[in-house]
């Protein structure tokens, strides 16, 4: 049988499949070569933390590296013939984590110490969603609240296990292994910038459309072999089939590379997101997301657990802005959201394992290392809810 609404939101149910070979309800399985998230009771859950000793981060696992990229070995190759800007922005970025941990420290403290009841409200909210459909309820209001607020709490989390540790993660230097041949000296970290809905649409669009933001548990549900879709039913395979097929179907596109000056631009960043469970868990995969005037999506992947580093592959349906990739060759693991939900510095993610089962995680958005020659500030995370938008359906 497939998992009902008691996994709660983090679990949502499979898509039609065969159910003898389906794993189990607290089981990823084999995920892009990672056993479960960390953190998530998983064979990463066992591995020692790799941060430093004084590092304590209560119940959740650590596996961060021990040093920021400066202290490395490689740190020489990485920052040889560097500019002055780029050293700016290497010293402000450690300032502005600072600044930020001491603005937000008493708020993760309260998120870590109140999680589990917060959580279990929220799952007994999921069970109860059968009693309060109509969107415009006000305990379907309240909860959907209720989710983001979690949810902002659990990327500013993120952002805390995170900080500029991954810095080196798809710069001018990570490129280089995918063609890019050099460093980029005005931008190194060019990859990483965040985009507005009016610039990426304004980029992939003639007229640009109205944003759709899916909120996979509360505007977009499934259950069983049903996807409820602004409460409106679905079959699961009638709904997923399209979407995914933008992933498995999508020829790989070349690596998103910075233009020539003077040049268009053939690609748009869309930014640098960390890939975390809703619960709770270290981030330990991220990805570079880029989009080309046609919908193609390219960019980048890394496993911090692995090591393993590849390109992704997909496409964003302009008719209902779905976006769907794969990573590498990949087509039994896709991931799906919508175009506006990646301009949004937290958002839900769906990922389709094996044609089998769908589990909602969390996308947050990585902030770009701060602008040279600027003061060093801490970054923010908007934690007002996206809008509740209708979902068009994708086209069979």
């Amino acid at each position: 049988m497939r998992p009902g609404a008691a996994n709660g939101p983090s679990q949502l149910p499979s898509r039609p499949g065969g159910a003898a070979s389906r794993p189990g309800a607290g089981d990823v399985g084999n995920f892009l070569g990672v056993a479960e998230g960390a953190a998530a009771g998983g064979a990463l859950a066992n591995r020692p933390s790799q941060r430093p000793a004084g590092g304590d981060r209560g119940s959740l696992g650590d596996r961060r590296p021990a040093e920021r990229p400066q202290d490395r070995a490689n740190w020489s190759e990485r920052s040889q013939n560097r500019n002055d800007s780029w050293q700016q922005r290497v010293d402000n970025r450690g300032e502005s984590w600072n600044k930020w941990q001491d603005n937000t420290q008493q708020r993760r403290d309260n998120f870590q110490q109140n999680r589990e009841s917060r959580w279990d409200n929220l799952q007994r909210g999921r069970e109860d969603r059968q009693n309060w459909r109509d969107q415009n309820r006000e305990d379907w209001q309240q909860h959907r609240n209720d989710m983001w607020d979690y949810r902002y709490d659990r990327a500013d989390e993120v952002w805390d296990n995170a900080r500029d540790y991954y810095d080196d993660c798809f710069d001018d230097h990570w490129w280089g292994g995918f063609g890019y041949i050099g460093y980029h000296p005005v931008n190194p970290w060019w990859w990483w910038a965040p985009v507005t809905w009016a610039a990426a649409t304004s980029f992939v669009y003639a007229t640009a459309p109205a944003p759709v933001y899916v909120d996979y548990g509360t505007t977009v549900v499934y259950e069983s072999e049903t996807v409820y879709v602004d409460n409106k039913p679905v079959p699961a395979e009638k709904y997923d089939e399209p979407i995914v097929n933008l992933a498995v179907n999508a020829e790989q596109p070349p690596p998103p590379i910075p233009p020539e000056e003077g040049q268009p631009a053939e690609w748009m960043p869309l930014g640098v997101f960390a890939l975390a469970q809703e619960k709770k868990g270290d981030p330990v995969m991220f990805f570079q997301i880029s989009v080309n005037r046609q919908g193609l999506i390219s960019g980048g992947y890394e496993s911090v657990i692995t090591g393993d580093k590849k390109t992704i592959a997909g496409q964003v349906d302009k008719a209902t802005q779905n976006v769907a990739w794969r990573v590498g060759d990949n087509s039994k693991t896709i991931f799906t959201t919508t175009l506006a939900n990646l301009t949004q510095d937290a958002s839900t993610v769906a990922i389709h394992f094996d044609d089998e089962r769908v589990q909602t995680w969390l996308l947050v958005r990585m902030p770009e290392p701060p602008a040279a020659g600027e003061a060093a500030k801490p970054p923010e995370i908007n934690r007002k809810p996206p809008p509740v938008t209708p979902i068009p359906l994708p086209a069979q």
